[in-house]
């Protein structure tokens, strides 16, 4: 590529051109350049910010689009057996080792065979899942609600889905998007932690009362539909977080106990019983595999627990 780029620069010179044409040349080899240096650097894949940003679109898309696909079969054909789903936003994605990996351990647990679904997708909102909510069947089912203090961000209020074609088998979805191969440093997650609180828990105070309000609806929403909520902390890196989140972590504490009195579900926490190290997150908030493993575990114990008790 660099002998590609002084061939360029001979040619340029080598007789009369314009000075728009020399400079066309010359940014043309300077690109093909900049090509092959990201691809020398990433496999192929171009590390460029734009490049990055479609990416993380595009994973967030595929997210999106497994949850509506799933419940679109769902509503299709609901299955005779159990059903039990896990929604919100990444945090609740990568919590579970996979919805094979649960369904196995929930039946190992000594409940029965189920239909256990992750739903849980980038940049969730509680206005979308009382519309996934409203679109499922109504047939037996625990509905964990993921809770932490991203969900309290956002400033949607409604929302609406269009459910695809139902398909089957599902079509290959990939869930994970961190792993314990490539981990933030102690040093960044603090900077992470630092610039939440500058930068999202003003958000966090302006959007709250608001998102519990979507909130109780979303419990109404499920009540309606027979379904068995259950209002569910996700993971959370105390190690790096300290008490540095105490006011937000305490404030929807208290709201989701008293949304939960009030409608007779429970709220299950692991993250005091069952804390975890710094190593099992990526970053504050997004397990990896270790972390996974350990988180699928209680779930899948405290599932079993649930479909006892509901009878299912």
């Amino acid at each position: 590529m660099r002998s590609n780029h002084r061939r360029l620069v001979r040619r340029a010179t080598a007789g009369p051109r314009t000075v728009g044409a020399l400079l066309v040349m010359l940014l043309a080899g300077a690109a093909l350049l900049t090509a092959c240096s990201a691809q020398a650097t990433t496999g192929g894949v171009s590390s460029a910010g734009g490049d990055a940003a479609a990416g993380a679109k595009a994973a967030a898309g595929a997210d999106w689009s497994h949850v509506l696909q799933v419940v679109a079969n769902l509503k299709a054909d609901p299955p005779g057996k159990p059903v039990v789903i896990l929604l919100g936003g990444s945090a609740a994605r990568e919590s579970t080792i996979g919805d094979n990996s649960w369904r196995a351990q929930i039946e190992a647990g000594k409940g029965p065979a189920t239909a256990a679904y992750n739903l849980g997708s980038s940049n969730r909102t509680l206005a979308q899942n009382v519309a996934i909510v409203q679109a499922l069947p109504k047939v037996p089912a625990i509905l964990y609600i993921g809770i932490n203090v991203g969900v309290f961000t956002s400033a949607q209020k409604t929302a609406t889905i269009s459910l695809p074609k139902p398909i089957t088998p599902l079509p290959p979805y990939r869930q994970h998007r961190y792993s314990q191969s490539r981990i933030l440093s102690a040093a960044r997650k603090k900077t992470l932690l630092d610039e939440w609180l500058v930068k999202r828990y003003p958000v966090f105070k302006k959007n709250y009362a608001s998102n519990l309000k979507t909130l109780d609806k979303l419990l109404v929403a499920c009540k309606q539909r027979g379904l068995h909520p259950v209002l569910f902390e996700l993971p959370l890196n105390t190690a790096i977080i300290g008490h540095a989140l105490d006011a937000p972590v305490a404030r929807y504490t208290s709201g989701c106990r008293a949304l939960a009195r009030k409608h007779g579900v429970p709220w299950v926490s692991f993250v005091s019983t069952a804390p975890l190290p710094n190593a099992d997150f990526y970053d504050l908030w997004h397990l990896v595999e270790p972390g996974r493993i350990v988180w699928q575990k209680l779930l899948s114990a405290k599932t079993a627990e649930f479909l006892e008790k509901y009878g299912l």
